[in-house]
């Protein structure tokens, strides 16, 4: 695998130093096509692009594969262990940044719900992110301020986890307010959530039906018959108008 990546690079990087000389020879030249100017200039910027999403995509795989597992030091609902994101922080990073990358975090309030998204960034510019909406968690007696940072410290810690395809132990984890019963996936949650802003009724009742207090803690078990009663209730308006 190193010898065969040591062979490769060399030979993609003459292609790009090519194409960058043509186009130097080119600027200097006062008879240049500028139509032929700009078709180099955009094949140059494909060929970069591709090649630094290699090189981003080697990065990751080259950080995981030596990446220590993230220890579960938190202690929640029935004393349930999660991983804590100071740790998925402080053990990931100096591991990314060895082979030139970098984890960031991006959070914004859109309709009364907090975004978080995870950007991993590469030296030579490349981005890969996820992106996962969360309400605000109101439980407990949260002030709105403490809301917002709760569901944040939560969409950092999954986001990381989506991206960077962390282990964090039993994919029961969600800092233990499930008292151990799987939670959906941040694929089924959006799900879910769509489904029932388009139905346009809320999701008190619909929580309530469930015995859940939040979407987020919604059983992984009950997700399919949840979401079929959605759908068949969505159906059953449209065949009425």
């Amino acid at each position: 695998m190193t010898d065969l990546a040591i062979k490769t690079k060399p030979e993609q990087m003459p292609s790009t130093s090519a194409i960058i000389s043509v186009i130097e020879r080119a600027a200097m030249n006062p008879d240049v096509d500028i139509e032929k100017m700009e078709r180099l200039l955009q094949m140059q910027e494909r060929i970069m692009a591709v090649q630094a999403k290699a090189e981003h995509a080697a990065a990751k795989t080259d950080a995981l594969a030596v990446m220590p597992a993230i220890p579960k030091r938190g202690r929640g609902h029935n004393d349930m262990p999660f991983a804590m994101l100071n740790d998925i922080i402080n053990i990931t990073r100096p591991v990314l940044a060895e082979h030139g990358l970098s984890l960031g975090f991006d959070v914004r309030v859109e309709d009364a719900r907090i975004v978080v998204t995870a950007k991993l960034t590469h030296r030579n510019g490349h981005e890969e992110s996820t992106s996962l909406p969360l309400p605000f968690d109101t439980s407990g007696s949260k002030n709105a301020v403490q809301a917002i940072g709760s569901s944040q410290t939560y969409g950092q810690r999954y986001t990381a986890q989506a991206l960077l395809g962390l282990s964090l132990g039993d994919d029961t984890d969600d800092d233990g307010r499930s008292g151990g019963a799987k939670t959906v996936s941040p694929e089924e949650f959006i799900k879910l959530r769509d489904m029932l802003e388009t139905l346009g009724d809320g999701d008190a009742a619909f929580l309530k039906h469930y015995g859940v207090s939040s979407l987020e803690m919604f059983p992984a078990a009950k997700f399919k018959d949840a979401y079929d009663l959605l759908e068949h209730k969505r159906k059953k308006r449209e065949d009425a108008k």
